[in-house]
């Protein structure tokens, strides 16, 4: 009787492990899959640029609030008529570097209830897309994996330097050329011109055109 039992447990056992083993390993793949940048490479989805959508763990409108609760107080920023930019910056440990994260935020609707992210910009070049493009690349080398850009702006920074800024609309992302390299990248929603909002992040540089 025993021996009956025993083989009934153990026959229950194995289907349970048979059941929930393809449901653990999909998901596993599922998760791969959806962060897999090419051969052998994977990005940390801490790090992954998808454009229209979202940069790192930040997505375009996520509650302000709960941001904020995540990433702490901004080490600067620029606010008016309910709309802001808040911006982050972190020193790279061994390059000592220092990089940006500014998230640009307004109200969600006419409610002026809450807040929530527009616009995501980095200029660190650890943050990837899926096939593991990211700021440093030339200005062809950009263009042949977003053909739709366009130059939309042009200022001088502080230091007379011209930035050119071209925005893949249809994508939803946009970058930033210094002397014909990239320097940063911004995620905002497709189909929504990036300029709309982009002077108020440097008030201080000068429009060339």
């Amino acid at each position: 009787m025993n021996k009956f039992y025993g083989s009934i447990v153990f026959g229950l056992g194995i289907a349970l492990i048979s059941c929930k083993s393809p449901r653990r390993i999909q998901d596993k793949v599922d998760s791969i899959v959806s962060i897999e940048s090419g051969p052998g490479k994977i990005i940390d989805e801490r790090f992954l640029i998808v454009p229209g959508r979202s940069v790192g763990e930040i997505s375009l409108g996520d509650d302000l609030e709960s941001v904020g609760k995540r990433l702490g107080k901004p080490d600067a920023g620029d606010a008016a008529m309910g709309k802001a930019w808040g911006i982050w910056y972190k020193t790279d440990a061994v390059t000592k570097q220092k990089s940006e994260l500014a998230i640009y935020s307004a109200y969600r609707d006419t409610s002026m209830r809450l807040k929530e992210v527009k616009q995501i910009r980095i200029t660190s070049n650890a943050y990837k897309t899926q096939d593991g493009f990211g700021t440093g690349r030339t200005m062809n080398d950009t263009e042949l994996h977003f053909p739709g850009m366009e130059e939309v702006a042009a200022y001088l920074n502080e230091n007379k330097d011209t930035i050119l800024v071209y925005d893949a609309k249809p994508e939803g992302i946009s970058f930033e050329f210094l002397k014909g390299r990239g320097i940063s990248i911004t995620v905002h929603p497709k189909n929504v011109p990036i300029n709309n909002t982009y002077l108020t992040l440097h008030p201080e540089w000068k429009v060339v055109k």
